[in-house]
């Protein structure tokens, strides 16, 4: 079966910048969307899924598209990279349980865009990285890669209305977002 292409793209404007805002993680094993389109729409189960505000400039999403020819398959790979300041103990610990974890990540772009990443795989954290750096102007804190392997490109969710994610029921962000 022929794979009819349905649309171009023409040059735009440049009005968007790059980066992320923040991210929110969710680990648990209720994740039951419901889909309006090709849009994200709610979930059917409760999740409260924890936030983490990023640093100016520090966290990036990258999407691969891998086909290999041979065997006809397509899979897209999402890589986020995050950095977050200071190191202490309690983060040591919530890392501990984030890199056991395969999980759900909403993520809020410096556009407002809301993506998921691992919706249906999950995402793991695959590289991280706890430094002081040498000199004073280093970085002090973490350095977090995360990769998800999807059999679609990554989902974008309803804008929000209000707060961040108010428009994903049932989705609640720890702490919330004011």
């Amino acid at each position: 079966m022929p794979c009819d292409l349905t649309s171009g793209r023409l040059l735009d404007c440049k009005a968007e910048v790059g980066g992320i805002r923040s991210i929110l993680i969710y680990s648990g094993i209720h994740y039951d969307p419901a889909y309006a389109a090709s849009w994200f729409l709610t979930n059917v189960t409760p999740i409260v899924a924890y936030r983490y505000d990023l640093p100016k400039s520090t966290g990036s999403i990258s999407e691969e598209v891998i086909t290999d020819a041979i065997n006809g398959t397509t899979f897209y790979e999402d890589t986020l990279v995050i950095k977050l300041h200071r190191l202490d103990n309690a983060m040591r610990d919530e890392l501990k349980l984030i890199a056991q974890s395969r999980m759900r990540i909403f993520i809020l772009d410096n556009n407002n865009n809301q993506w998921i990443m691992g919706e249906v795989n999950g995402a793991e954290l695959l590289e991280g990285t706890a430094a002081t750096g040498t000199s004073l102007s280093d970085s002090y804190g973490y350095s977090l890669t995360f990769k998800s392997q999807e059999p679609n490109p990554i989902r974008a969710c309803f804008a929000y209305t209000t707060h961040p994610w108010d428009s994903v029921g049932l989705v609640t962000p720890s702490p919330p977002y004011i």
